[in-house]
């Protein structure tokens, strides 16, 4: 009996894992070009040693000051603490939290690559980033609601409990990411936890809140519960991860990217352009037709409708008008920077057409209008918005805060205008120049055009000199001093639009 010879059989190729993937991406690039050469190793060791020399000191003191709170103030301590993990949340969700590289998302996602394998990297990095914010908030705990003084393990439990309460937000962000009802859920309910914190806070500036004793630390069944359920509830993530739909990776990893862009080209336009996108993409719009009998205010129609389809960010600027008095309680320069920064945002609402104006100017060429015209008209709105929230951010302030009586709101009024012009100021910047000749100094020569474009438009802060010197004095503002600084600003809008816009930066 002749035994038939069987035909040998070929095995089926293995499916190459993520991490030989990147391991073979890194040889490549590495054979090509040395990732981190002994200058660069160099200027990253020295721009981290001249941030610890100048910023240390200040930081190190605001996270442990040399007293603890007062009773009176560790309840509003701890609404701080509140406010962070719920703005902790939101950085995470603005950033995914999971996302891939560029190289990554195009060529290694759509190949039959196990997907656990692929995105535990991304998962990895947003628990870091968790349990990293959730470290520095607990220190921030313990240096305000711990008796003090504080021993080291009372302080290893602290950071302990932080880590974990830091890698539990991070796995909710990450579970919105899969599922969108919980990120819609998620997203309206961070800024509205937001804005009850504020309000205790400004409570407890109208009316004293309950005393809270010092706490000697968290129990330790306490935290190892909490570590526990965090890593339950990281191994369910990873299993997951198999399960997350590709167009959930798409959004974060362009944004990311787009970031990364921005930092490496040192060209922060970039993400004025990538929010605008980002915002309308979301949205399903309808075309509304404008009044053709009113041609030439065609620039003010079109901002009009766009401050009616922004309604909620409208809403989120109502609920901001506090800030200045709610940041009352640190330094004197913290509510003015609120104050600055609150009316310059709202004025900010409907410039993104400015923005497109000075790039692509042959719309409004095709309307006969002149880019001193067309700025005029761009600029009605956001003089509206502007000085409507800075009068209703002062009236606060004058209310609850430690300011003298006064006309604030008035003064405040008399600002908007002003923070107008510095919102149109920034948004006509344009990109960094950086054709300009280096600067030499004794440390290094460096590139003038990052520092212009950031510091493009704070001359116009000169005009507001009678609100700023009465908030910083505190002075008691009269109507004669409201009336200087209105003139300063009518002043200051009549200046730039009959000098500042010139033609060559909007000529339409």
């Amino acid at each position: 009996m002749t035994r038939v010879a069987e035909a040998p059989t070929r095995s089926e190729p293995v499916p190459p894992t993520a991490r030989r993937l990147r391991r073979w991406v890194r040889r490549r690039r590495a054979e090509r070009a040395p990732s981190l050469s002994l200058e660069n190793a160099y200027l990253v060791l020295l721009t981290v040693a001249m941030a610890v020399a100048v910023f240390g000191p200040g930081v190190g003191s605001a996270m442990w000051p040399t007293t603890g709170a007062t009773p009176p103030d560790r309840l509003v301590a701890l609404v701080l603490l509140g406010a962070g993990a719920a703005g902790l949340v939101l950085l995470l969700r603005s950033t995914g939290p999971l996302f891939l590289g560029r190289g990554e998302l195009t060529w290694l996602l759509p190949t039959p690559v196990p997907r656990r394998g692929l995105l535990l990297p991304a998962l990895v990095r947003a628990l870091a980033v968790g349990a990293a914010i959730g470290a520095l908030l607990a220190l921030a705990g313990a240096a305000r609601l711990a008796v003090r003084p504080v021993s080291g393990a009372v302080l290893a439990d602290w950071l302990a409990l932080g880590v974990t309460a830091g890698g539990f937000l991070a796995l909710l962000a990450v579970a919105a990411q899969r599922r969108p009802g919980y990120a819609r859920v998620l997203d309206l309910t961070m800024p509205a936890l937001l804005v009850a914190l504020g309000a205790t806070v400004l409570l407890a500036r109208v009316r004293p809140l309950p005393t809270l004793p010092g706490l000697d630390g968290p129990p330790l069944p306490l935290t190892l519960g909490a570590l526990l359920v965090v890593a339950g509830l990281t191994a369910l993530a990873v299993r997951d991860l198999t399960r997350l739909p590709d167009i959930r990776l798409h959004e974060p990893s362009l944004t990311v990217g787009t970031y990364l862009d921005a930092a490496y080209a040192v060209e922060p336009s970039f993400l004025a352009d990538l929010h605008e996108r980002r915002y309308w993409r979301r949205r399903a719009l309808r075309s509304r037709p404008l009044r053709p009998r009113f041609g030439a205010l065609v620039p003010l129609q079109q901002d009009l409708l766009v401050l009616r389809r922004r309604g909620r960010r409208l809403g989120w600027l109502a609920a901001a008008t506090p800030l200045p008095a709610v940041l009352a309680a640190g330094a004197d320069w913290l509510p003015v920077a609120a104050l600055v920064a609150g009316a310059v945002t709202a004025a900010g609402v409907t410039l993104d057409a400015l923005r497109r104006d000075v790039a692509h100017p042959a719309l409004l060429r095709l309307l006969g209008l002149t880019g001193r015209r067309a700025v005029a008209i761009r600029l009605v709105l956001p003089t509206v918005l502007a000085t409507v929230w800075s009068g209703l951010a002062l009236a606060v302030l004058g209310w609850l805060g430690d300011l003298p009586p006064g006309p604030w709101w008035a003064l405040g009024l008399a600002f908007g205008p002003t923070a107008a012009m510095l919102a149109v100021r920034r948004a006509q910047a344009g990109r960094i120049d950086h054709s300009l000749p280096l600067v030499v100094t004794p440390m290094g020569a460096f590139s003038p055009g990052p520092l212009l474009w950031l510091f493009n438009g704070v001359d116009v802060l000169l005009f507001a000199t009678p609100a700023l010197v009465a908030l910083l004095g505190p002075v008691r503002p009269g109507w004669g001093w409201v009336a200087v600084q209105a003139g300063c600003a009518v002043l200051a809008v009549r200046a730039y639009l009959r000098f500042g816009t010139d033609g060559r930066r909007s000529q339409v």
